[in-house]
């Protein structure tokens, strides 16, 4: 006789599901700017191959949360990676 999972677990996968693709743009974008350092936001649409206002809401989120940080640098503004102490080598 099979038994059918219960019911909480199948709604947990799905929210799981929901979630993952706007994680993975978040990631793609920590990436770049750790491999390309710092950028404006038009930049990373550009190699993203999305819209400009769609990258300037994820990295605010991001800057919310502490992992990229924002820099004037002349009219514009650029985005840089929020350095990890712990990923940091020390040489004495």
């Amino acid at each position: 006789m099979m038994r059918e999972p219960p019911q909480y677990m199948e709604e947990e996968e799905e929210e799981e599901e929901e979630y993952w693709p706007l994680n993975i743009r978040f990631e793609l974008i920590e990436y770049i700017l750790r491999r390309y350092g710092s950028l404006q936001a038009k930049d990373i649409a550009q190699i993203l191959g999305c819209g400009t206002d769609e990258v300037r809401r994820m990295l605010r989120e991001l800057e919310r949360s502490g992992r990229v940080r924002r820099a004037k640098l002349g009219k514009n503004y650029v985005w840089t990676p929020v350095e990890e102490p712990h990923l940091n080598f020390m040489y004495y």
